[in-house]
């Protein structure tokens, strides 16, 4: 037996910031609404940040299993605080032999361990006495996480071919996964992002909805977006398999639209191999200090990680499938208020726009109008104008890039 010692962080709703939306308990699903087992969900997703933390000391213990290993420990945790506590290697980033957790709100289900026979989020699960856990989940256990959204679209993603957007009607169709590793406070699906009280369900579920929405619309795209879809790496590559099986069409385009802050190049090979035709990337700044401002990520490691990782995937397509085998769009989030004035906004913009000219400037660049969404309230921010997009849009072609597009309130405006 061990006893693992360490004040526990809980959360408590502030009254006096609380407006009475119910986003905590109609999107968030409470996995423990008697006692608060630190899980953070509702922490994490209040639109107004009315849920804040505070430390409590524990008292009464319990026994678990974990891996055919006894271990005493406080009640009143989740199951990947337990993991954390006893000296597993929890992270936030894939790593050979740890347990990858990004989201930490019960959405992308990335975290799944066997816990008295039932596969399970870790971070959304609450422990109790003489549970049996094990963490390594055999090879032909079937996946799951929450999906949502499932619809048509007249203009699709990052990821979409500018020409079809100036196109009547709906070009293609898609759904949206939940939980992000990102927090970013103009998250423009929040209602996706921090669901959780959907039920998960399997990528073949996932495919036979998404296809029979192509064929009632008629369309050849069919998109995944989020929230971040590809935290559950053996889902996606599962979903885009049976997607590819359902529509073994030359027509079909299957499109992933993602931050790309953990797509590696084996895990790019997967994809493609699994049926990916198109994506879109969202290269959300060039610097850190932008990135972090965007994201509202905290750790600078991890964070310089994610963003890393999304500039090598990008230059890794580029190189290795594009434009033959893989279309690409990259994303440019922007809002004045990410730069701090207007000399460093111009550096940060042109820097960016350099750097993708170094890799192709021919890739199709599609600048998002990013304004206040999820957070609005706390947000001194407006939404860009029509005309502001538009200088962007040409500072970016001054650079050098070939095929940049911006997203207005008034409607896409296509290249030059």
């Amino acid at each position: 037996m061990r006893l693992i010692l360490q004040l526990l962080e809980k959360y408590k709703k502030n009254e006096s910031k609380c407006r009475g939306c119910n986003f905590c308990s109609k999107i968030i699903r409470c996995p423990s609404p008697n006692y608060c087992v630190g899980c953070k969900s509702c922490y994490l997703g209040c639109p107004y940040e009315a849920i804040e933390p505070e430390l409590i000391k524990p008292s009464k213990t319990i026994k678990i299993i974990v891996d055919d290993v006894s271990y005493e420990i406080f009640e009143g945790i989740t199951i990947k605080k337990a993991l954390e506590l006893i000296g597993f290697n929890v992270t936030r980033y894939p790593e050979k032999d740890a347990l990858f957790a990004p989201c930490e709100t019960g959405g992308c289900q990335s975290c799944s361990v066997l816990a008295d026979g039932v596969i399970v989020p870790s971070c959304h699960t609450p422990v109790r006495q003489g549970m049996v856990i094990q963490t390594q989940l055999s090879e032909n256990y079937v996946p799951r996480r929450i999906i949502n959204g499932f619809s048509p679209h007249p203009v699709g993603g990052v990821g979409t071919p500018w020409h079809l957007k100036s196109k009547r009607g709906y070009i293609e169709v898609a759904c949206f996964a939940a939980g992000c590793n990102f927090r970013c406070r103009t998250c423009q699906n929040f209602h996706v992002t921090y669901k959780s009280q959907t039920r998960p369900i399997t990528p073949e579920d996932a495919a036979l909805q998404l296809t029979a929405f192509r064929r009632r619309y008629q369309v050849n795209r069919m998109a995944i977006s989020g929230g971040e879809s590809t935290l559950n790496r053996p889902w996606l590559i599962r979903f885009f398999k049976k997607l590819s099986l359902l529509n073994p069409d030359k027509q079909a385009r299957i499109h992933l639209d993602t931050n790309a802050s953990i797509l590696t190049s084996d895990y790019i090979d997967e994809l493609v191999a699994a049926g990916m035709t198109d994506i879109g990337p969202d290269l959300k700044a060039v610097t850190l200090e932008t990135f972090l401002k965007i994201t509202c990520l905290t750790d600078k490691e991890l964070a310089q990680k994610y963003l890393d990782t999304a500039w090598n995937c990008v230059k890794y397509i580029a190189d290795h499938y594009y434009p033959e085998k893989i279309f690409m769009g990259v994303g440019l989030p922007y809002n004045e208020i990410f730069y701090p004035n207007e000399e460093r906004r111009v550096e940060e913009l042109s820097n960016w726009a350099e750097r993708l000219c170094k890799i192709d400037p021919s890739i199709q660049v599609c600048i998002l109008d990013y304004r206040p969404e999820f957070r609005s309230s706390l947000l001194k921010m407006s939404y860009p104008s029509p005309q502001e997009m538009k200088t962007v849009k040409s500072l970016l072609e001054n650079v050098g890039l070939k095929c940049v597009t911006a997203q207005t309130r008034e409607g896409h405006i296509g290249p030059k």
